[in-house]
């Protein structure tokens, strides 16, 4: 998976194969970092205020939260097995997270950056949308 930073000028890109992430020039595709992070990185996500990137694995326990600034790793969060896609709150207090592993959505404080309860789904979540009611 790949995805443009807010400010267009990072291309953040998980390498499942050689479990990295990996930050590259949009314009010329050529690699600024590339950063060991679990096994089997799936995809990233923004926070909504620009601060954080959270990336996810299939084939590990926990999201890799970055810090957007230094682009390093402040925090694992324990989400359980085969983690996926990622989605905020508009105001980004809250990050949900899939777990295919688990069957369920971990729902991440962003504040304190740990899981604060956990939404029972289906069988193997992967997409998800996070909507507000209407006003």
């Amino acid at each position: 998976m790949l995805r443009v930073s807010p400010d267009g000028k990072q291309l953040w890109v998980q390498a499942l194969g050689n479990s990295t992430n990996n930050i590259l020039d949009p314009d010329t595709l050529t690699v600024q970092q590339s950063e060991p992070d679990g096994k089997g990185p799936t995809t990233n996500a923004w926070s909504p205020d620009g601060r954080y990137v959270i990336v996810t694995h299939d084939s590990d326990t926990f999201a890799s939260v970055y810090d957007a600034k230094t682009l390093k790793i402040i925090k694992r969060v324990e989400v359980g097995q085969n983690s996926s896609n990622i989605g905020f709150t508009p105001d980004g207090k809250t990050a949900y997270i899939a777990v295919t592993g688990a069957n369920n959505v971990a729902v991440i404080d962003m504040d304190s950056l740990t899981v604060k309860t956990r939404v029972q789904t289906g069988k193997a979540p992967q997409g998800l949308i996070v909507m507000t009611p209407p006003a």
